[in-house]
């Protein structure tokens, strides 16, 4: 009976970790992007010129301008992550029609950020 339990409970255990994913990421984006807003707002600038995802790196970015567009960029790839880590967590389960369905929505997310320009 026990090892019948720890088997039900295996796939909810694995899924916490999936969770946690979402929830880091979220948490993550929150703090850069307040802490970005803070430094713009104590750099005396009221006003953040838009930021292309591919112009993150630029050097005339501001910092708070770039935490800001990093933190909108991690809340962003935080479901494309939970994708990729169904896709691995669906393969060791062994069940290979949602490990399929995953991957053609990980490619299909791929696509629209490779062709939608940054």
């Amino acid at each position: 009976m026990a090892a019948e339990l720890a088997h039900h409970d295996a796939p909810r255990r694995e899924g916490i970790w999936v969770q946690r994913l979402l929830r880091g990421g979220l948490a993550l984006s929150v703090v850069l992007m307040a802490v970005g807003l803070a430094v713009q707002l104590a750099s005396g600038s009221r006003y953040a010129a838009p930021v292309r995802m591919f112009d993150v790196a630029d050097a005339n970015v501001t910092t708070g301008a770039r935490l800001m567009a990093l933190g909108i960029l991690v809340l962003a790839f935080t479901p494309v992550l939970r994708v990729l880590a169904l896709v691995l967590l669906w393969a060791k389960e062994r069940d290979w029609r949602f490990v399929g369905v995953a991957v053609v929505v990980a490619v299909t997310l791929g696509l629209a950020i490779a062709l939608g320009g940054g």
